[in-house]
């Protein structure tokens, strides 16, 4: 688990914004929220997967690479293993796995539907910030080592089992938001991105607060206080230290996730002071106490949607990917597209 945090510290950022681009739901577009993607394109290379069945691979998934700025070609089958194997660790629950596998197809569905120009006729990118991670076979075979043909497989065989469906609201692919972590609660989408979805609102997400990842504390300098805010050039600092950062009002839906703080002289919402701080999860206390300041953050992530751990621990439950799909996601249907 440890393993898998420390290499979600790209999810992290990705938790800050998900595969949000040029989506609409009802008056409220996503555009604002995910990072502008100016990646320039570049050759094409082709990933080449064994026999899989021709319906599994009579569709190509173009996928623009963060770092290379080459489109891979791939199948749908490894374009959502690979998927699954960057977001969510091979040795969560198989109905956890199908949840995620599930998740990663209906975005892919989404921006197929609603294609980003940005992205030069690629479907998507592997970037956890803007849309959602992807491992090639090669990038898989690094992080597994000697475990890769039995994680591989696991991993492939949950896919399988779902690959298609897609979740759905109002007979359109939902965003299907998900974070690492949850403070035992999601987070309404309100909250967080200031925008109305029906599908994402706060639910119960108990089995996180087991987690031994569950809360974090990072203990900051004045000296790095006033580092982290330095680029900000709007914020002034008065001359106390214990003066600098104030926390005004949380969320009502028990989470814990800040809704405004004041820093120095500016008033933000949490999502933007965990940015400022490099925290990990809008949902923190802050206190100063002998020259120190100390951040409590608890969960990790936007807090929106379905959580990963909270998924897992349904399944270790007894749960199906759908119960977990639909707990997660009110009031959607999951169908075969």
């Amino acid at each position: 688990m440890k393993k898998f945090f420390l290499l979600c510290a790209v999810i992290f950022i990705g938790t800050l914004s998900i595969p949000l681009v040029s989506l609409k739901v009802g008056n409220f577009s996503f555009k604002n929220i995910s990072e502008k993607f100016t990646q320039p394109a570049g050759s094409e290379e082709t990933v080449r997967t064994d026999d899989v069945g021709a319906a599994e691979t009579d569709r190509t998934v173009k996928v623009m690479s963060v770092s290379s700025g080459n489109i891979i070609t791939t199948d749908e089958l490894d374009y959502i293993v690979g998927c699954v194997a960057c977001e969510m660790p091979a040795t969560y629950h198989e109905e956890a796995l199908k949840a995620q596998a599930v998740a990663a197809y209906t975005n892919l569905q989404r921006l197929r539907k609603n294609p980003d120009e940005s992205l030069s006729g690629a479907d998507i990118s592997d970037s956890p910030s803007k849309h959602q991670g992807y491992y090639t076979e090669e990038q898989q075979r690094e992080k597994w080592g000697d475990k890769y043909d039995a994680y591989r497989q696991k991993i492939e065989n949950a896919v399988r089992e779902v690959l298609g469906e897609v979740i759905l609201y109002d007979g359109e692919p939902i965003v299907a938001a998900y974070c690492a972590l949850c403070p035992g609660r999601t987070e309404d989408a309100s909250v967080i991105w200031q925008g109305d979805i029906p599908y994402l609102k706060s639910v119960v997400s108990s089995g996180d607060r087991l987690s031994p990842d569950y809360s974090v504390t990072t203990v900051m300098s004045i000296a790095e206080f006033r580092d982290a805010v330095k680029n900000d050039s709007e914020i002034v600092l008065p001359d106390d230290p214990a003066q600098w950062i104030k926390i005004n009002t949380l969320s009502e839906n028990h989470t814990g996730v800040v809704k405004s703080v004041t820093v120095g002289n500016k008033e933000m919402d949490g999502v933007k002071a965990r940015r400022l701080f490099s925290l990990r999860s809008p949902a923190f206390t802050v206190s100063f106490a002998n020259g120190s300041f100390t951040f409590t953050a608890n969960g990790y992530g936007h807090c929106v949607g379905m959580s990963q751990y909270g998924a897992d621990y349904m399944a270790q439950n007894g749960n199906s990917y759908k119960e977990i799909l639909r707990h997660y996601y009110k009031g959607v249907k999951i169908e075969r597209g």
